[in-house]
């Protein structure tokens, strides 16, 4: 079988377009309401959500065809680049350790890290919310949950940044310092799990369970095990970061829409959703017709062995699936694909929208009027993932801090 032309979105045309742009969704809403579907670099490009959902839900698709070594890895990574049965197989194990029963259990620490974090710069009248509140809160409550050090947390970020925002000009650039990344992640994880094995008490985090886990009567191997954690690092440590930096910025911004979820906070979970819908942190991801022919009607014929890249930033704003997509409205029903649909659906949505929930509860709580600093511009990035890498904030400081 021929293989789909060499293709990253990260430097490809129609990302380099968007990928400083405060408002790409206009540029999003475009595509959707003209374009449909074209074909760029032998990639076809999907922007409305029928086709997108439908593609999503196909059994014939796949997320990589079992490609694997998207971000610097040597094995397809579990279970996000394998497909079919064998990818079914492992979300029944991985499923139940990420669902709602069990991220539920989690608020009480994370609320009171989200606390402890706002009340170290509530005295100060100032801060980047970026460095200081979006990466900690998410980043340490993963590694919380997964059994992970929260003292090696830089490595983490290190490794990926590596990973989802590559140094590189040419895709051959970019996969080269991916691998450098990857590389030193194994290699941690090899001797963290070995430490692990060796303990005789038993856990109740990720890692701990993964370690006790069988598989068809198997117990996972260090291999399974590595490319389950590899996945789990980035994904974990990147996409809710970038889905609360782009909220409070949004927020930050609104401040009429601010103030009714600060008068009114079980509006607060809507909110989150319709933000996360006009955000779409995750833009798209890579699909592909390797098995036969896949055709969404009037006209539209994927052929087997295409590549394609759907977008479900522009399928979010998609004026063919939303009534005046580009407006944020609390009350709207949330039937996006922020965290993508059918096979490949997110892993971690449940713990996401936990996480956004109660940082935005906590934020609001303690400081309920804050607004851009003046004179600043707000840092966008919406290659891989939109995220505000600089988002600086004044507020009245707590009755009492010193001035």
């Amino acid at each position: 079988m021929e293989q789909p032309p060499r293709f990253d979105p990260r430097i490809a045309p129609f990302s380099q377009s968007v990928k400083d742009l405060p408002d790409p969704q206009r540029v999003y809403y475009d595509k959707a309401k003209n374009v449909r579907a074209e074909r760029i670099e032998g990639v076809v490009h999907l922007y409305r959500m029928a086709d997108i959902v439908a593609i999503n839900r196909h059994p014939a698709v796949t997320g990589t065809g079992g490609r694997g070594g998207s971000f610097g890895n040597a094995g397809a990574l579990i279970p996000l680049e394998i497909d079919g049965d064998e990818h079914k197989k492992w979300r029944r194990l991985l499923d139940p350790l990420f669902a709602p029963k069990q991220v539920s259990r989690m608020e009480d620490s994370v609320r009171s890290l989200a606390a402890e974090l706002i009340d170290g710069f509530a005295d100060d009248g100032k801060v980047d919310l970026a460095e200081e509140f979006c990466v900690p809160l998410p980043c340490l409550t993963f590694l919380r949950l997964l059994g992970a050090p929260v003292e090696d947390l830089d490595f983490f970020l290190e490794f990926k940044d590596g990973v989802i925002h590559p140094q590189g000009d040419t895709v051959e650039e970019m996969d080269a310092n991916m691998a450098l990344a990857g590389g030193k992640l194994l290699e941690y994880f090899s001797n963290f799990l070995a430490k692990r094995r060796a303990e005789t008490e038993p856990g109740e985090d990720v890692i701990a369970r993964l370690l006790n886990s069988e598989v068809e009567g198997e117990a996972l191997t260090d291999l399974e095990l590595l490319n389950i954690l590899f996945l789990l690092m980035f994904a974990g440590l990147d996409t809710v970061t970038s889905s609360l930096s782009c909220t409070l910025a949004w927020l930050g911004q609104h401040p009429e829409e601010r103030r009714r979820l600060v008068e009114d906070t079980s509006l607060i979970p809507a909110a989150v959703e319709e933000i996360m819908r006009f955000e779409s942190p995750v833009p798209g991801g890579m699909r592909y017709s390797d098995q036969e022919d896949i055709d969404l009607g009037d006209g539209l014929v994927i052929k087997k062995g295409e590549a394609m890249y759907p977008l479900w930033a522009a399928a979010n704003v998609d004026p063919n699936a939303f009534e005046n997509p580009l407006e944020v409205d609390f009350s709207r029903r949330a039937n996006h694909i922020v965290f993508a649909s059918g096979l490949h659906r997110c892993l971690g949505s449940h713990l996401a929208r936990l996480e956004m929930r109660l940082a935005v509860e906590e934020l609001l709580a303690r400081i309920p009027e804050y607004s851009i600093a003046e004179g600043e511009e707000l840092v966008y990035d919406n290659i891989s993932v939109r995220n505000v890498t600089y988002l600086p904030i004044t507020f009245k400081p707590r009755v009492g801090a010193s001035a």
